[in-house]
């Protein structure tokens, strides 16, 4: 459970230096973002996220630490989510707009985190093949779903103004 537990802060620690990356690499995330996919995102959108997602993050690792057993998903729901992240936004987008995705070169450390995950967590038993099944896929289908669509796709369309159907004849 140790080993598993220091993997699960060493997530959290990742994830605050990929915070550090996305704020100072290419013109910071928020840029990125703005340019390419949603305009009026904002540093307090982006700071408020993060908070919220850094907070999530301990108190899952806090459970897990504190009770053990099937807690063990809920961080493995949020190595799951940001490996997908890692595939679908970074890894796609830098490949899709020749441009460096402020996040990519530290996002590799979710991929890292989640690969020592499977051979020593799993390999080892020390946690269950059922428990590491149903939070990696709770984790691409939620965190990883959330963070492909909503920044890209979800976001930007709910941010677009709406035409005016008042003067239109029906």
């Amino acid at each position: 459970m140790l080993f598993l537990s220091l993997l699960f802060w060493a997530l959290l620690a990742s994830y605050i230096v990929h915070i550090l990356d996305e704020t100072l690499l290419n013109g910071g995330f928020v840029q990125w973002i703005v340019d390419n996919f949603w305009p009026t995102y904002t540093w307090r959108m982006f700071f408020w996220f993060n908070a919220g997602a850094i907070a999530a993050i301990a108190i899952s690792n806090l459970l897990f630490d504190s009770l053990g057993g099937h807690w063990v998903i809920l961080p493995l729901i949020w190595v799951a989510g940001f490996v997908t992240h890692v595939a679908t936004v970074h890894v796609y987008w830098t490949i899709r707009r020749n441009t460096y995705s402020p996040g990519l070169l530290t996002s590799l450390l979710y991929v890292i985190v989640f690969y020592l995950l499977i051979r020593y967590g799993l390999g080892s038993h020390l946690m269950t093949g059922a428990d590491f099944a149903i939070g990696t896929v709770v984790g691409v289908a939620t965190v990883g779903a959330f963070l492909t669509v909503g920044p890209t796709v979800l976001f930007p369309r709910l941010a677009r103004p709406r035409a005016n159907l008042q003067g239109i004849d029906k």
